[in-house]
């Protein structure tokens, strides 16, 4: 490939290009009649009423693009919105990881000391029987 520099396109913007390109389509035939077709010398030159189409798009042109603008920035704003949300949900996840893994350890704990305060509960147990039995052998014995 050649690394040499592209023809830059020229644009002719006088009305001998636009009666040239137009000259393109004198031959051609049409089954109904096109706006082209219709318009005729006398409407070179802007009329009123064309003076008056023009303001109403430029009009309109002016509204749309404050809609586009402020839609624009709405969309903006619901980007900066949604990073924002994003990096909060993230610092509580992270917070939430924490704390689950702080009480994780807590219920570990409380496992193992609900398994020695359960063997603790059947040694006292096993004496309070003990007792009662002692108790209820000299009630009846006796």
């Amino acid at each position: 490939m050649s690394q040499g520099r592209r023809p830059v396109r020229t644009y002719h913007h006088n009305s001998n290009y636009r009666d040239n390109r137009s000259a393109l389509f004198t031959g051609a035939q049409s089954s109904g009649s096109s706006p082209a077709q219709l318009r005729t010398n006398s409407t070179k030159y802007p009329t009123n009423a064309h003076l008056d189409l023009e303001s109403q798009n430029d009009d309109k042109i002016e509204g749309l693009t404050g809609k586009v603008k402020l839609l624009k920035e709405i969309t903006l704003s619901i980007g900066e919105s949604v990073k924002e949300s994003n990096s909060l949900i993230n610092s509580m996840s992270d917070e939430y990881s924490r704390t689950g893994d702080y009480l994780g350890g807590s219920i570990n704990r409380l496992k193992t000391l609900a398994t020695i305060q359960s063997n603790q509960f059947y040694v006292y147990f096993a004496f309070i029987l003990f007792m009662m039995f002692i108790f209820l052998y000299f009630i009846f014995i006796r």
